[in-house]
């Protein structure tokens, strides 16, 4: 597992030691449309708890039609989609081909965004198919034994076993960002060498992200000043998590070495 520990080493100090580069990059594309959209709905007279509500009635928002709210986060949804894929492929580009922004903002490659659309959604694809399959075993298990500890260990086991299993897949995404052409099994072969190890950033990353976010809200609970916090956090583990794919895809498809 050594090599593990100097993979997460190795995406920890490519984060934060980019971090300059990283804002100009990621920033603008991941949370100006979220912010545009959070702006919209207050103007509407919908407060930040409930714009995090998924149970909000539209019927009762003030002067606004639920018609129009509906296509507004739908639009947003769409948007921001887009907007996350530029900035990963800005990313990917960035530390693979050493490829800087615009300004404040990475180089648009319309036909490799789409790409990499393209192929995220079909690991979401994927990751559906999954889960719907583990979660009827999980359940039925559940269901026999019981055991909230139990159930606790699965359902961890699951969330970790679905990343792992998205991360063997996912290098066809960076592969999308350098305008290449990767299969998921050619992925799977690519991180074959590194399936164990990458236990290791997966489980160490995700731990330190669910202690953070949990520490967020004991101190700030559901108050707006928790946007902040919760926002920055957000925007490192996105960061954290395509340097992983950034780094595996430059170790096991183009032979770089950790540094």
């Amino acid at each position: 597992m050594d090599y593990g520990y100097r993979m997460l080493r190795h995406i920890v100090a490519q984060v934060f030691g980019n971090l300059g580069q990283a804002a100009r990059l990621t920033l603008v594309p991941t949370f100006l449309p979220a912010a545009i959209l959070l702006a919209l709905f207050m103007s509407w007279g919908v407060s930040y708890t409930t714009f995090g509500d998924p149970t909000v009635d539209p019927a009762q928002l003030p002067d606004v039609n639920p018609g129009v709210i509906f296509l507004t986060v739908l639009a947003g949804v769409v948007v921001s989609v887009i907007t996350y894929c530029w900035a990963a492929v800005g990313w990917h580009r960035f530390v693979l081909l050493e490829e800087y922004g615009r300004g404040v903002v990475p180089v648009w490659h319309g036909p490799y965004i789409m790409s990499y659309l393209g192929r995220a959604f079909l690991i979401g694809l994927f990751a559906v198919a999954v889960s719907i399959a583990a979660m009827i075993v999980i359940g039925i298990i559940i269901s026999v034994v019981q055991s909230n500890a139990i159930a606790f260990v699965l359902l961890t086991g699951f969330t970790l076993g679905l990343t792992w299993l998205i991360t063997r897949v996912g290098l066809i995404l960076p592969a999308a960002a350098l305008g290449q052409k990767m299969s998921f099994g050619e992925s799977w072969e690519a991180t074959k060498p590194v399936a164990s190890h990458m236990l290791v950033p997966l489980f160490f990353i995700s731990l330190a992200m669910v202690i953070l976010n949990q520490l967020v809200i004991a101190i700030f609970g559901d108050s707006a000043l928790s946007i902040v916090p919760s926002a920055v956090l957000y925007w490192f583990q996105v960061l954290l998590n395509l340097s992983l794919m950034t780094t595996l895809y430059g170790t096991q498809v183009e032979g770089r070495t950790l540094t």
